[in-house]
């Protein structure tokens, strides 16, 4: 007997949790080209993340651009929102629309995780220092219709109690004044070079979106950017999130549910 629809859409969710958990990037095809499906798609795992942009957002350029993702401008490897104290888990980008007369915008990806675990083979001095002194993140934008000012100091890697990597926190454009000691200005920044030349270096996934493609990766794992673009016509991507912990949820119920042996979080 066929297996009942509820099934199927779980175990494809659950496919794509465990991709997402892992690192591991490929667009969701399919998807209609109007604005409120990246939403839907993202209810399917939690509940969408309202944050300063609203629920959802339009990467599309703009004349007056608030946000150098309003442009053609190149953007370089980064996380989302590391100024929050909770930063989103999950980021889903909807191609809407992207004309084949635009030149360049391809999407890029860069597993931090794999920056990290090679930096702490190589350099643990670095990697011992980015876990433990804190830089600061700041969002200081008053010139819009919903002002914002927003800090949160945090290092940029985040370790679990057993000294696992839980998290990779980078973002050079909203990065504050450094608040630490004197006798620690020396070592941090030391360290940020190594790993900024890291991840400068690290294997890096470039794809062109297509129409009804969606994105779907890891914000706290996976490093996102664009390279630069130019010509007549539109590229235009809708974006929202999910929080981690939803999504971490959503994965350990289906998993519970339909790998054999798999028991708690």
């Amino acid at each position: 007997p066929l297996p009942e629809p509820q099934q199927v859409g779980d175990r494809v969710d659950l496919g794509r949790a465990e991709r997402e958990e892992e690192g591991r990037v490929a667009p969701h095809v399919g998807a209609p080209a109007e604005p409120g499906a990246v939403t839907r798609l993202a209810r399917r795992i939690g509940p969408v993340q309202p944050q300063i942009y609203g629920e959802a957002w339009d990467v599309v350029t703009s004349e007056r651009a608030i946000n150098l993702a309003y442009t053609g401008e190149p953007l370089g490897p980064h996380m989302d929102l590391c100024y929050y104290e909770s930063p989103p888990g999950l980021q889903l980008l909807h191609c809407l629309r992207f004309d084949e007369s635009i030149a360049g915008g391809e999407s890029t990806l860069i597993d931090a995780f794999a920056v990290a675990r090679a930096l702490r083979r190589s350099q643990p001095r670095a990697f011992a220092d980015l876990a433990r002194i804190p830089a600061t993140f700041l969002k200081d934008h008053s010139d819009r219709e919903e002002p914002v000012l927003m800090s949160y100091q945090r290092p940029h890697i985040s370790l679990g109690p057993g000294g696992e990597l839980v998290g990779v926190f980078w973002s050079p454009p909203f990065e504050g004044p450094l608040r630490a000691p004197r006798e620690e200005i020396g070592a941090y920044y030391a360290a940020y070079a190594a790993l900024h030349g890291a991840i400068e270096r690290a294997p890096c996934t470039r794809h062109r979106l297509q129409p009804g493609e969606v994105l779907v990766f890891n914000n706290r794992r996976m490093l996102h950017g664009r390279d630069g673009f130019a010509g007549e016509g539109v590229r235009h991507l809708r974006g929202c999130y999910v929080n981690i912990d939803e999504f971490a949820n959503r994965f350990n119920l289906l998993r519970r549910k339909y790998v054999p042996g798999a028991g708690g979080a």
